[in-house]
Protein backbone atom coordinates (compact mmCIF):
# COMPACT_ATOMS: atom_id res chain seq x y z
CA UNK A 1 0.00 0.00 0.00
CA UNK A 2 1.11 3.89 -0.74
CA UNK A 3 2.48 5.91 2.03
CA UNK A 4 -0.99 7.99 1.66
CA UNK A 5 -3.08 4.80 1.59
CA UNK A 6 -1.72 3.83 4.90
CA UNK A 7 -2.27 7.34 6.50
CA UNK A 8 -6.11 7.62 5.02
CA UNK A 9 -6.61 4.22 6.24
CA UNK A 10 -5.59 4.53 9.87
CA UNK A 11 -7.11 8.31 10.47
CA UNK A 12 -10.54 6.38 9.22
CA UNK A 13 -9.79 3.76 11.72
CA UNK A 14 -9.49 6.26 14.56
CA UNK A 15 -12.68 8.11 13.94
CA UNK A 16 -14.04 4.74 13.71
CA UNK A 17 -12.97 3.92 17.50
CA UNK A 18 -14.70 7.42 18.37
CA UNK A 19 -18.14 6.83 16.97
CA UNK A 20 -18.07 3.12 18.29
CA UNK A 21 -17.15 4.72 21.81
CA UNK A 22 -20.46 6.37 21.69
CA UNK A 23 -22.49 4.02 20.74
CA UNK A 24 -21.31 1.98 23.46
CA UNK A 25 -21.22 4.17 26.30
CA UNK A 26 -25.07 5.57 24.76
CA UNK A 27 -27.96 4.63 27.39
CA UNK A 28 -29.42 3.55 23.92
CA UNK A 29 -27.18 2.48 21.79
CA UNK A 30 -29.86 1.47 19.34
CA UNK A 31 -31.95 4.86 19.61
CA UNK A 32 -28.20 6.42 19.14
CA UNK A 33 -27.93 4.39 15.91
CA UNK A 34 -30.96 6.00 14.58
CA UNK A 35 -30.08 9.34 15.47
CA UNK A 36 -26.61 9.34 14.09
CA UNK A 37 -28.23 8.21 10.88
CA UNK A 38 -30.59 10.94 11.12
CA UNK A 39 -27.84 12.76 10.42
CA UNK A 40 -26.27 10.99 7.87
CA UNK A 41 -29.62 11.62 5.75
CA UNK A 42 -29.62 15.17 6.49
CA UNK A 43 -26.06 15.75 5.01
CA UNK A 44 -27.32 13.55 2.19
CA UNK A 45 -30.53 15.85 1.26
CA UNK A 46 -28.72 18.98 1.51
CA UNK A 47 -26.32 17.66 -0.68
CA UNK A 48 -28.60 16.05 -3.09
CA UNK A 49 -28.81 19.50 -5.34
CA UNK A 50 -25.12 18.55 -6.33
CA UNK A 51 -24.66 15.05 -6.16
CA UNK A 52 -24.48 14.06 -10.37
CA UNK A 53 -27.26 11.24 -10.47
CA UNK A 54 -27.31 10.73 -13.55
CA UNK A 55 -23.90 10.39 -13.88
CA UNK A 56 -24.40 7.24 -11.64
CA UNK A 57 -24.32 3.68 -13.59
CA UNK A 58 -27.63 0.94 -13.04
CA UNK A 59 -24.48 -1.16 -11.74
CA UNK A 60 -23.17 1.02 -8.78
CA UNK A 61 -27.06 1.36 -8.06
CA UNK A 62 -27.42 -2.03 -7.66
CA UNK A 63 -24.72 -2.24 -5.22
CA UNK A 64 -26.20 0.37 -3.64
CA UNK A 65 -29.43 -1.45 -3.28
CA UNK A 66 -27.40 -4.63 -2.32
CA UNK A 67 -25.12 -3.39 0.53
CA UNK A 68 -27.51 -1.30 2.36
CA UNK A 69 -29.37 -4.37 3.93
CA UNK A 70 -26.34 -5.54 4.70
CA UNK A 71 -25.46 -2.25 6.37
CA UNK A 72 -28.54 -2.03 8.17
CA UNK A 73 -27.85 -4.99 9.92
CA UNK A 74 -24.45 -4.45 10.78
CA UNK A 75 -25.73 -1.10 12.37
CA UNK A 76 -29.09 -3.33 13.96
CA UNK A 77 -26.16 -5.71 15.65
CA UNK A 78 -23.32 -3.75 16.47
CA UNK A 79 -25.72 -2.09 18.74
CA UNK A 80 -27.72 -4.74 20.49
CA UNK A 81 -24.01 -6.11 21.27
CA UNK A 82 -23.13 -2.57 22.97
CA UNK A 83 -26.35 -2.87 25.12
CA UNK A 84 -24.98 -5.96 26.82
CA UNK A 85 -21.38 -6.21 25.74
CA UNK A 86 -18.23 -4.28 26.94
CA UNK A 87 -16.00 -2.67 24.00
CA UNK A 88 -13.13 -4.29 25.44
CA UNK A 89 -14.64 -7.59 24.07
CA UNK A 90 -17.36 -6.55 21.56
CA UNK A 91 -15.22 -4.15 19.14
CA UNK A 92 -12.30 -7.09 18.56
CA UNK A 93 -14.77 -9.59 17.38
CA UNK A 94 -16.63 -7.25 15.49
CA UNK A 95 -13.52 -5.83 13.56
CA UNK A 96 -11.62 -8.93 13.04
CA UNK A 97 -13.13 -9.54 9.38
CA UNK A 98 -9.45 -9.63 7.79
CA UNK A 99 -9.59 -13.74 9.46
CA UNK A 100 -12.66 -14.08 6.44
CA UNK A 101 -12.50 -10.72 4.34
CA UNK A 102 -9.13 -12.33 2.03
CA UNK A 103 -10.78 -15.81 2.04
CA UNK A 104 -14.34 -14.46 0.66
CA UNK A 105 -12.16 -12.32 -1.26
CA UNK A 106 -10.48 -14.97 -3.20
CA UNK A 107 -13.45 -16.84 -4.17
CA UNK A 108 -15.79 -13.42 -4.78
CA UNK A 109 -13.42 -11.00 -6.59
CA UNK A 110 -9.88 -13.25 -7.21
CA UNK A 111 -7.40 -11.69 -4.82
CA UNK A 112 -5.08 -14.20 -4.02
CA UNK A 113 -3.74 -15.32 -0.44
CA UNK A 114 -0.11 -15.74 0.35
CA UNK A 115 1.54 -17.54 2.62
CA UNK A 116 2.00 -14.56 5.02
CA UNK A 117 -1.94 -14.07 5.03
CA UNK A 118 -2.57 -17.63 6.51
CA UNK A 119 -0.30 -17.26 8.87
CA UNK A 120 -2.40 -13.81 10.32
CA UNK A 121 -5.78 -15.18 9.48
CA UNK A 122 -5.05 -17.95 11.68
CA UNK A 123 -3.74 -15.83 14.65
CA UNK A 124 -6.47 -13.02 14.90
CA UNK A 125 -8.89 -16.71 14.65
CA UNK A 126 -6.73 -17.59 18.22
CA UNK A 127 -6.59 -14.63 19.31
CA UNK A 128 -11.33 -14.40 18.77
CA UNK A 129 -11.26 -17.61 20.54
CA UNK A 130 -8.60 -15.93 23.33
CA UNK A 131 -11.16 -12.99 24.49
CA UNK A 132 -13.83 -15.29 24.45
CA UNK A 133 -12.88 -16.26 27.84
CA UNK A 134 -14.41 -14.53 30.64
CA UNK A 135 -12.96 -15.55 33.61
CA UNK A 136 -15.54 -18.66 34.13
CA UNK A 137 -14.16 -21.97 35.66
CA UNK A 138 -14.18 -25.27 33.98
CA UNK A 139 -11.77 -26.20 30.92
CA UNK A 140 -11.13 -23.53 27.93
CA UNK A 141 -13.30 -24.79 25.74
CA UNK A 142 -15.85 -25.30 27.85
CA UNK A 143 -15.42 -21.19 28.87
CA UNK A 144 -15.73 -20.74 25.14
CA UNK A 145 -18.66 -22.48 24.23
CA UNK A 146 -20.26 -20.92 27.58
CA UNK A 147 -19.21 -17.44 26.48
CA UNK A 148 -20.22 -17.96 22.71
CA UNK A 149 -23.50 -18.77 24.49
CA UNK A 150 -23.81 -15.06 25.44
CA UNK A 151 -26.03 -12.40 23.91
CA UNK A 152 -23.03 -9.88 23.51
CA UNK A 153 -21.08 -13.04 21.95
CA UNK A 154 -23.88 -13.74 19.81
CA UNK A 155 -24.56 -10.25 18.15
CA UNK A 156 -20.75 -8.95 18.18
CA UNK A 157 -20.29 -12.53 15.44
CA UNK A 158 -23.12 -11.29 13.10
CA UNK A 159 -21.90 -7.95 13.35
CA UNK A 160 -18.56 -9.93 12.04
CA UNK A 161 -20.33 -11.82 9.87
CA UNK A 162 -22.16 -8.24 8.26
CA UNK A 163 -18.54 -6.77 7.96
CA UNK A 164 -17.08 -9.47 5.64
CA UNK A 165 -20.27 -9.22 2.93
CA UNK A 166 -20.27 -5.69 2.57
CA UNK A 167 -16.56 -5.50 2.50
CA UNK A 168 -16.65 -7.90 -0.64
CA UNK A 169 -19.49 -5.58 -1.65
CA UNK A 170 -18.39 -2.05 -1.45
CA UNK A 171 -15.11 -3.17 -3.12
CA UNK A 172 -16.95 -4.77 -6.30
CA UNK A 173 -18.85 -1.58 -6.16
CA UNK A 174 -15.95 1.10 -6.20
CA UNK A 175 -14.15 -0.42 -8.67
CA UNK A 176 -17.18 -0.52 -11.34
CA UNK A 177 -17.51 3.21 -10.04
CA UNK A 178 -13.90 4.21 -10.32
CA UNK A 179 -15.05 3.73 -14.12
CA UNK A 180 -17.35 6.56 -13.75
CA UNK A 181 -15.11 9.14 -15.19
CA UNK A 182 -17.84 11.78 -15.49
CA UNK A 183 -17.15 12.23 -11.82
CA UNK A 184 -14.39 13.25 -9.50
CA UNK A 185 -12.49 10.39 -8.63
CA UNK A 186 -12.24 12.04 -5.44
CA UNK A 187 -15.93 12.38 -4.69
CA UNK A 188 -16.41 8.48 -5.71
CA UNK A 189 -16.20 7.81 -1.92
CA UNK A 190 -17.97 10.39 -0.79
CA UNK A 191 -21.27 9.88 -2.93
CA UNK A 192 -21.40 6.04 -2.64
CA UNK A 193 -21.21 6.36 1.32
CA UNK A 194 -24.01 9.27 1.42
CA UNK A 195 -26.38 7.35 -1.03
CA UNK A 196 -25.81 3.99 0.63
CA UNK A 197 -26.19 5.47 4.21
CA UNK A 198 -28.94 7.26 3.45
CA UNK A 199 -30.69 3.57 2.31
CA UNK A 200 -29.01 2.19 5.10
CA UNK A 201 -30.57 4.34 7.74
CA UNK A 202 -33.74 4.63 6.10
CA UNK A 203 -34.30 0.50 6.67
CA UNK A 204 -32.86 0.58 10.08
CA UNK A 205 -35.42 3.45 10.98
CA UNK A 206 -38.37 2.03 9.69
CA UNK A 207 -37.42 -1.52 11.15
CA UNK A 208 -37.00 0.62 14.85
CA UNK A 209 -40.14 2.10 14.67
CA UNK A 210 -42.41 -0.77 13.34
CA UNK A 211 -41.00 -3.03 16.24
CA UNK A 212 -41.41 -0.13 19.04
CA UNK A 213 -37.66 -0.18 19.60
CA UNK A 214 -37.07 3.30 19.68
CA UNK A 215 -36.63 4.82 23.58
CA UNK A 216 -37.53 8.40 23.48
CA UNK A 217 -36.47 9.12 27.32
CA UNK A 218 -32.88 8.69 26.28
CA UNK A 219 -33.23 11.45 23.41
CA UNK A 220 -32.09 13.97 24.98
CA UNK A 221 -29.52 17.35 24.10
CA UNK A 222 -26.53 14.91 25.39
CA UNK A 223 -27.34 12.25 22.74
CA UNK A 224 -28.24 14.39 20.22
CA UNK A 225 -24.91 16.50 20.36
CA UNK A 226 -22.79 13.01 20.34
CA UNK A 227 -25.10 11.75 17.57
CA UNK A 228 -23.76 14.45 15.34
CA UNK A 229 -20.47 13.88 16.00
CA UNK A 230 -20.64 10.49 15.34
CA UNK A 231 -22.52 10.68 12.21
CA UNK A 232 -20.12 13.42 10.63
CA UNK A 233 -17.34 10.96 11.85
CA UNK A 234 -18.72 7.97 10.12
CA UNK A 235 -19.40 9.46 7.09
CA UNK A 236 -15.74 10.47 7.08
CA UNK A 237 -14.59 7.32 8.26
CA UNK A 238 -15.85 5.28 5.75
CA UNK A 239 -15.06 7.78 2.93
CA UNK A 240 -11.54 7.47 3.55
CA UNK A 241 -11.98 3.81 3.46
CA UNK A 242 -14.42 3.99 0.00
CA UNK A 243 -11.84 5.98 -1.69
CA UNK A 244 -8.75 3.84 -0.76
CA UNK A 245 -10.61 0.81 -2.31
CA UNK A 246 -10.42 2.12 -5.37
CA UNK A 247 -6.96 1.11 -5.96
CA UNK A 248 -5.52 -1.05 -2.74
CA UNK A 249 -6.60 -4.97 -2.46
CA UNK A 250 -9.80 -4.96 0.55
CA UNK A 251 -7.81 -7.47 1.84
CA UNK A 252 -4.97 -4.97 3.06
CA UNK A 253 -7.44 -2.44 3.91
CA UNK A 254 -9.75 -4.22 5.77
CA UNK A 255 -6.72 -5.61 7.77
CA UNK A 256 -4.99 -1.85 8.16
CA UNK A 257 -8.17 -0.72 9.58
CA UNK A 258 -8.28 -2.92 12.47
CA UNK A 259 -5.39 -1.37 14.22
CA UNK A 260 -8.73 0.72 16.24
CA UNK A 261 -8.66 -2.99 18.01
CA UNK A 262 -5.69 -2.50 20.19
CA UNK A 263 -7.01 1.51 21.28
CA UNK A 264 -10.40 0.33 21.74
CA UNK A 265 -9.22 -2.83 23.98
CA UNK A 266 -7.13 0.32 26.03
CA UNK A 267 -10.22 2.49 26.43
CA UNK A 268 -12.43 -0.18 27.87
CA UNK A 269 -9.92 -1.37 29.88
CA UNK A 270 -8.60 1.55 31.62
CA UNK A 271 -10.76 4.27 30.98
CA UNK A 272 -14.36 2.60 31.59
CA UNK A 273 -12.52 0.27 33.44
CA UNK A 274 -13.93 -2.89 32.23
CA UNK A 275 -12.98 -6.58 33.19
CA UNK A 276 -9.86 -9.09 31.73
CA UNK A 277 -8.53 -5.84 30.59
CA UNK A 278 -4.98 -7.69 30.37
CA UNK A 279 -5.94 -10.73 28.73
CA UNK A 280 -8.00 -8.62 25.60
CA UNK A 281 -5.01 -6.20 25.36
CA UNK A 282 -3.07 -8.77 25.08
CA UNK A 283 -4.95 -10.48 22.79
CA UNK A 284 -5.64 -7.63 20.96
CA UNK A 285 -1.75 -6.79 20.28
CA UNK A 286 -1.45 -10.23 19.10
CA UNK A 287 -4.59 -9.48 16.24
CA UNK A 288 -2.36 -6.31 15.34
CA UNK A 289 0.49 -9.04 14.43
CA UNK A 290 -2.06 -10.73 12.34
CA UNK A 291 -3.64 -7.71 10.82
CA UNK A 292 0.43 -6.99 9.92
CA UNK A 293 0.66 -10.37 8.25
CA UNK A 294 -2.25 -9.89 6.40
CA UNK A 295 -1.60 -6.47 5.06
CA UNK A 296 1.56 -6.91 4.10
CA UNK A 297 0.74 -9.98 2.87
Amino acid sequence: MSTMAIVLVLLSAAIHVMWNLYTATSDHPKTFSMLKGIVIIAVTLLALPIIPLRSITPEVWSFIMVTAPVHAMYIFALSTAYETGDISFVYPIARSAPALVPVVAFFALGERISANGVMGITVIVICVFLIQLRGETGSELRRIINSLKQKDSIWAFITLGAVVIYSVIDKAAMVKFGRVTRISPHMHGPIYLMLHASLTYILYSIYMILKGEISAIHVNRVEWSRAVIAGLGTMASYSLILHVMQTEKVSYIVALRQSSVFFAVLIGWIVMKEPYGRLRLLAAAAMLAGFYLVATA
